[in-house]
Order: structure tokens, then sequence, then C-alpha cells
């Protein structure tokens, strides 16, 4: 493809029906929407398209206020992970949206068929309202003075230790640490912050979330989104009556760590970088990325 055929087949998905739906999802005013997924068929680099995004939103007036993390999700499918607009003059949360792809050397950019997306769509997001009928699904228990020693003693674990190592560790795009637990997630999500606090990692959001998890159904997740050090991690959650809180004892969502540790699920940077360089990406020139701001802002 010319220049000029990638530039106009960009131009063009930012026209199409799926990205008008995104920009709708993300400054409508009817609920607070926590995060997103979307998906595509791609042919342009990462690096490209993450500039592109950082360039986009920063002239519609939602500049991002975080860095956006390359991932593999899964076999295929790269991404751009936590792709998080910003406006300081907006009260409700703008969710953080994860950009996936499949590579596609025939096309330029445009939205993935539905049934290549997530549950039969190619841009599907979780809010307040499905938030609040998720968790009626579960008899959470009272948590009292006895409880939260318990979640402490947990924050202060070789599982969470472990948690923290493999953040910092530089050598995954994505970590999950997988727990059972029996209360509210939030409960854990206020004294995770403060453990957070005592070794000098800032908080710049938590959201309440789903994903696919265990048998491939919808389980609940909390997802940080630390500013120092700037990493998005998640406690995946499972609800056991039985128990306040222990790392988890069945596999959640089928990634566990390379050492056959079935409490974390984690997407490496060695898999991502594999599938990346199995595409002939088309990489976009700065002056390529301004004419098409140009042309769709």
């Amino acid at each position: 493809m010319s220049p000029n055929e990638v530039t106009k087949g960009i131009v063009n998905y930012f026209k199409s029906a799926q990205w008008k739906e995104l920009m709708h999802t993300l400054t409508q005013t009817d609920e607070e929407i926590y995060h997103i997924h979307m998906y595509w068929e791609n042919s342009i680099e990462a690096q490209s398209l993450s500039k592109l995004m950082t360039r986009y939103f920063a002239e519609k007036g939602m500049p991002l206020d975080r860095k956006i993390d390359l991932v593999s999700p899964a076999p295929g499918v790269a991404g751009l992970h936590s792709v998080h607009p910003h406006d300081t003059e907006r009260n409700l949360y703008i969710p953080a949206v994860d950009m996936y792809w499949r590579y596609n050397p025939n096309v330029v950019m445009e939205a993935a068929k539905p049934e290549r997306g997530e549950s039969g769509k190619n841009l599907i997001g979780w809010g307040k309202r499905y938030m609040d009928n998720f968790y009626k699904k579960f008899d959470f228990k009272c948590v009292g003075p006895k409880e939260e020693r318990e979640i402490i003693k947990y924050l202060e674990s070789a599982h969470w230790k472990k948690t923290l190592r493999l953040i910092e560790s530089g050598l995954y795009a994505h970590v999950h640490a997988n727990l059972e637990i029996n209360f509210d997630p939030w409960i854990l999500k206020t004294l995770t912050i403060d453990a957070l606090k005592d070794i000098g990692w800032k908080m710049d959001h938590v959201i309440p979330c789903v994903y696919k998890g265990v048998g491939g159904e919808y389980q609940g997740k909390i997802v940080f989104l630390t500013g120092t050090p700037e990493e998005v991690w998640d406690f995946g959650w499972w609800y056991n009556p039985d128990v306040v809180i222990r790392p988890a004892t069945l596999k959640f969502s089928g990634y566990p760590l390379e050492d056959g540790d079935i409490r974390f699920d984690a997407w490496t940077k060695k898999s991502l970088n594999e599938l990346l360089a199995k595409g002939k990406y088309v990489s976009l020139t700065d002056e390529q990325i301004e004419e098409i701001i140009e042309q769709i802002v």
C-alpha cells in the first residue's frame, strides 16, 4: 500500500461507526463507564498506533494521562493496553480503553467482525449499572476487625510480595494476582492502597470490572492504575464464601506464570515481541500522523 492509501484508510476508520460509538461512550453522561475493550483488524505498526492515539486524544481535549502499554492477551492478538483519556473539567470517570487487533495485511485499520471480538461484539464496555448487577450475585460477608486483620496479613504475605516483584520485573506486559475472597472487593482496594503507600507507590485510579476467567465466563477483578510506578495490574477474584481471603486454588484465565503458578495470570513481553515480529506492519511518519489528525479532528 502507498502512503496515501494508508492515510486514507486510517482517516476512513476514524469516521467509522465503531469509532463514533467509542467516542460517544467516552463522552456520554448517562452512566459512569469504567472500562472498554475494542477489536480491530490492522496492519499499522504498534508504536505508530500509540503515537496516533496520543495525538488524537490531545487534539480532542482529552489528553492521555498515562503511558500506553503494548500487550498480547491471547495467541494472535496484540493491543494498546490502557489508553486513558482524561478531562479535568469532567466529573465522571473516563474509562481506560484496551484496543486489541489481529494482524491483517489486506486492510489498514478496520473494526473486527463481531464474532472476532468479545461476547459477539467488537466494542464492549462495563460501567456502574453492569457492576452493580454483577455484585448482586454474591452474598458478600461483613468485614469486622478479625477479617480486616486477615486481609492485612495477606498484604504482608509471600503471594503479595511476589505480585510486587512480578510487576516491577519488567518481564510482563500485564499481571493478574488471583485471589479467593468472600467480602466486597472494594474493601480490598482500600486496604491495598494503604499497603502500597507504605512502600512509596502512588495510585492514579482503581476501577471495578470483570474479565473472561474461570470457564471462559465473566468473573470479578479490580484494576489498579498506579502512578508511581506507572503500571496497570489487577486482582482477579473468585467468590468463595468459606474463606476471607487466600491465593487462588483454581485456574482463572489460563495464562499462569512460566513456573506453573496458577495463583497468577500474566502476559509476557517476550510473547508480545514474538507476535509483532511475525507481521509486516506499516509504520507512520510524524508528518503522516499530523496529516491524519488534520483530517479527523
